[in-house]
């Protein structure tokens, strides 16, 4: 059994959530099956990380794998009925990731959900998976920055793309434990996945 399946978004968002876990676990090699996408040619697309998450295909990924790590950037979020706002004012991090997560308790069932709840996680990323990247390629100033982040790299970072491959070297500087246990506060949805990892007090061992 795998230590961890994977749902995402595209397949760019693998190599980051990849040296997260390196980072936080201390482990260069961690056990995960990414089952959606399920090839590299597929397009990124929010509506088949929902998709997956319907019963049926979650009991059988949770045949594999002790946790699920589903991940969904909230830029998509007001297409499936979630507004960034809320009277007038903007929703917090904290506040969408918890909306988010109950459209997908609401869309896996609460029955399933309560059962399964302590072998599912929810990396969501306010407002996208890039604003992860800023404490390592920002300035202080930036590092909790939601809005606009691919934008904002893509502008201040030379030579910043898209690629699975440049992501992958560029968060290489995540797969330092003390570098990262360090960085990952910094920015507000990265806090959050993280501290749902550590409540599961998740266990990486050779066996993993």
């Amino acid at each position: 059994m795998n230590t961890f399946g994977g749902i995402v978004e595209g397949k760019t968002d693998f190599p980051i959530i990849n040296s997260v876990l390196i980072g936080y676990f201390n482990k260069r090699d961690i056990d995960i099956a990414w089952v959606q996408p399920q090839n590299f040619r597929s397009q990124a697309n929010y509506d088949k990380v929902f998709k997956s998450c319907k019963t049926a295909k979650l009991r059988q990924y949770l045949q594999f794998n002790k946790y699920l790590i589903i991940h969904l950037d909230t830029d998509v979020s007001e297409t499936f009925g979630i507004p960034h706002h809320e009277n007038g004012e903007l929703l917090i991090p904290e506040k969408l990731v918890e909306k988010v997560v109950a459209k997908f308790r609401l869309e896996m069932g609460e029955d399933f959900y309560s059962q399964y709840s302590d072998r599912i996680i929810f990396a969501i990323a306010v407002h996208s998976i890039e604003c992860w990247l800023f404490p390592i390629l920002a300035s202080d100033d930036k590092n909790s920055q939601t809005e606009n982040c691919f934008q904002i790299l893509k502008q201040t970072v030379a030579n910043f793309r898209k690629n699975y491959e440049y992501y992958q070297e560029i968060t290489k500087k995540y797969h330092n434990s003390d570098d990262f246990l360090r960085l990952y506060p910094k920015n507000p949805s990265l806090k959050i996945f993280i501290e749902e990892l550590a409540k599961r007090n998740i266990e990486i061992t050779e066996e993993s």
